[in-house]
């Protein structure tokens, strides 16, 4: 004898458990798909600066699948504030005495490459050692001339390595200011050196660090100053305030290193 059949009545809270057991099940799928249509992509790049922006242009020209997260709302950003004396010490040697391009182009410690011929800052000025501002603006435009893609006003404040499709940890999982996952296979990072470094020595809190000194030189007249380090930034200050200082010392924790001794660009500069 069959047994009868009776309607089963759900509760509203087994209707909510329910349909919250739908959703659980169905949520990677949904947050799947919402990342392979916006979000994911080949090569991820943090950083607008040179170094993005080369890189950037590389794999645009190769035809790759890529982003660049900027922070702020223009590339090339970090030199709207630094140096923080507006003038840079990357030469920009316009005349070489040699019509080999590429030979010219080693002498050039600005510009990015490019197949645009009008992309070379020596198009933009003529000084020996450009003004920050001006990079910025061939900074801008190069990134709107060769059209790379870059996403401003985006902080990646939290990378993670996640599961790809295949449900391998093999692909890098990104988060904004804002929350939004980014996925890609491949990510570079090329935020630069944009921490300041502030020496481990008692008392440096009453120090003033360089970049939040203040830019008046009236603040320095007739004053006895302190820089410690004695590398670009510190002789970048000193220049900048020796007419209205009475004196100014300068100490460092080694002697001082001449980029054409070491070799490298980090080093002191300067012309014989």
């Amino acid at each position: 004898m069959p047994f009868p059949l009776r309607p089963v009545t759900l509760s509203a809270r087994a209707m909510e458990v329910r349909v919250l057991l739908v959703l659980s099940f169905l949520s990677p799928f949904i947050v799947r798909e919402t990342l392979s249509r916006n979000n994911v992509h080949k090569y991820c790049v943090i950083g607008a600066g040179p170094g993005g922006l080369q890189i950037g242009y590389f794999l645009d020209r190769a035809g790759r699948d890529y982003i660049i997260f900027e922070k702020n709302t223009t590339a090339g950003s970090f030199f709207t504030h630094y140096p923080r004396h507006r003038t840079l010490i990357s030469i920009n040697k316009r005349h070489t005495g040699s019509k080999n391009r590429e030979f010219s182009f080693r002498h050039d410690w600005n510009s990015l490459i490019s197949d645009d011929p009008t992309l070379f800052l020596k198009h933009y000025t003529d000084e020996y050692f450009p003004v920050a501002d001006v990079y910025v603006r061939y900074l801008q435009d190069y990134a709107e001339q060769l059209q790379l893609k870059i996403q401003y006003e985006t902080e990646i404040k939290e990378v993670d390595k996640g599961p790809d499709e295949e449900g391998a940890d093999s692909c890098f999982h990104l988060k904004d200011q804002n929350g939004v996952v980014y996925r890609c296979d491949i990510l570079i990072v090329s935020t630069g050196l944009w921490v300041p470094h502030v020496p481990d020595i008692q008392g440096i809190e009453h120090a003033q660090g360089y970049e939040s000194m203040s830019l008046d030189r009236r603040d320095y007249e007739g004053k006895r100053v302190l820089i410690i380090g004695r590398g670009n930034a510190g002789f970048e200050t000193g220049n900048h305030i020796v007419g209205n200082a009475a004196y100014i010392h300068m100490t460092a924790r080694s002697r001082i290193k001449l980029a054409y001794q070491t070799h490298y660009v980090g080093d002191v500069r300067y012309i014989t």
